[in-house]
């Protein structure tokens, strides 16, 4: 089982072009310490916890949301994270080594993505970054209703690939997401 985001996926390059892209699609400009705070925003619980369609996230449109976004007053934050979200799945970025570590444990291994996403996001970044061809399974937070680090997701790929936990390894970069749920 791989993680995508931070294992093979370039995250956090991908949230820094996704996030000029979406400033520049809504004719906006943020330079200096209001970069940061919207990088500081993408990361934070309340946005993650969305984009992973965690239980009990708040929706884009969500007052506690709002008074966190910092760009009140400029754009709505829910149009923001619409955009950014779009720009997201157009950054394909990977890791160094990724090919070369799926390539090499591929053979005669049932492989399976799992990731905390939104679906289209996630498959369009794994399909323009060339790495589709190299699972059996894709298995998504938001398209399965369980995100990490609960067991079930994990579960959910191993039933996927007809694989028991025991002969199962879980590749990622997460303590408390990836290594905690496995």
């Amino acid at each position: 089982l791989f993680d995508l985001d931070g294992t093979l996926l370039d995250y956090s390059a991908a949230c820094r072009s996704a996030l000029d892209e979406s400033l520049s699609e809504l004719g906006l400009e943020a330079s200096g310490s209001i970069r940061e705070d919207l990088l500081a925003f993408l990361g934070s619980g309340p946005v993650q916890a969305i984009e992973a369609c965690r239980p009990g996230a708040p929706a884009t449109s969500d007052p506690s949301l709002r008074s966190i976004f910092p760009l009140r007053g400029s754009t709505e934050c829910s149009v923001f994270l619409d955009a950014f979200f779009k720009a997201l799945s157009r950054q394909h970025g990977l890791i160094d080594g990724a090919v070369e570590t799926l390539e090499a444990v591929r053979p005669g291994r049932r492989l399976a993505a799992v990731s905390n996403g939104l679906g289209p996001v996630q498959r369009m970044r794994l399909m323009n970054a060339g790495l589709m061809q190299y699972f059996d399974a894709l298995v998504i937070s938001c398209e399965i209703g369980v995100a990490k680090p609960d067991p079930a997701i994990f579960d959910a790929a191993l039933k996927l690939l007809s694989a028991s936990k025991e002969s199962a390894v879980m590749v990622g970069d997460g303590a408390a997401s990836d290594m905690a749920g496995a």
